[in-house]
Parts: C-alpha cells; structure tokens; sequence
C-alpha cells in the first residue's frame, strides 16, 4: 500500500466535550481522516493555519529525538500508522542539505511542522481504509 496526499480540511471543537479534532482530507478524494488532539495542540495549529499570533519554539522541540529543527528543513509528514485509537506520524527532514532523516513524532506536533515549513501532509493508505470518513459514497 502507497500513501495519500491531504490537506488541512478544518479545525474543529466539539462544544460539549471540548474535544478537538484536526480534520485531514484527502486531496483527490472525498475521504477524511479526523485527528483528536489536545487543546493546547489544537491552539498551536490554529495559530499556524491563521498565521497569527506567537507560538513557542518549544513547541517545535525534537531534541528528544536527537534533532536540532533549526538546521533542518521538513521536507514531508506522514501520518503513518493507527492502533487502539492512536494515530502516529513521522516527520520526513533533510539535514545540512543531504542527510535524509525519518522521526517519530506525535500527529499534532508533526502537522504543525508540516505548516510551518509549508511541507505536504500525507497518510498511509491503510490508515486511511481503518479510520478514514468516506463522505458521499
């Protein structure tokens, strides 16, 4: 299986439960992927999608992960694997230029990257068929 290319659909809030979701559509199709995240994530998104606002470089931290963001450049997001109701994503990053680099990365985190640097956002195929909303099919 291959992986699909998204967009951003919308930001979303659910007033009673003030859950939030980060609604991913699939570019070619009218197949969407709803990604729950935190509220402090979902305001660091929205800030990034509305280029308003500061948000805290902190915010963008791989250091855990042994990556220094300044020196690379984010090439792509994948949001690549779905298990007991937990999306996972990786980062896709050059660094000094040549080094191609793969990390790990929370969905949130990884979409705000992929904003940030104006990278595409993808999701693996088969997440899509588990947990993806087929709309007027």
């Amino acid at each position: 299986m291959g992986i699909v290319e998204m967009t951003i659909d919308s930001l979303r809030c659910n007033l009673l439960s003030n859950e939030r979701a980060l609604i991913l559509k699939e570019k070619e199709a009218e197949r969407y992927l709803p990604i729950y995240i935190g509220p402090r994530q979902a305001n660091i998104v929205e800030k990034l999608l509305l280029g308003v606002g500061r948000v805290d470089p902190a915010e963008f931290d791989l250091s855990s992960a042994g990556i220094d963001t300044i020196f690379c450049k984010v090439e792509a997001v994948i949001i690549n694997r779905f298990a007991n109701n937990v999306f996972y994503a990786k980062l896709l990053l050059t660094q000094n230029e040549d080094e191609a680099l793969e990390v790990d990365c929370a969905p949130s985190k990884a979409v705000a990257h992929g904003i940030r640097a104006e990278a595409p956002i993808f999701a693996d195929e088969a997440v899509l068929d588990k947990a993806g909303i087929a709309v007027g099919v």
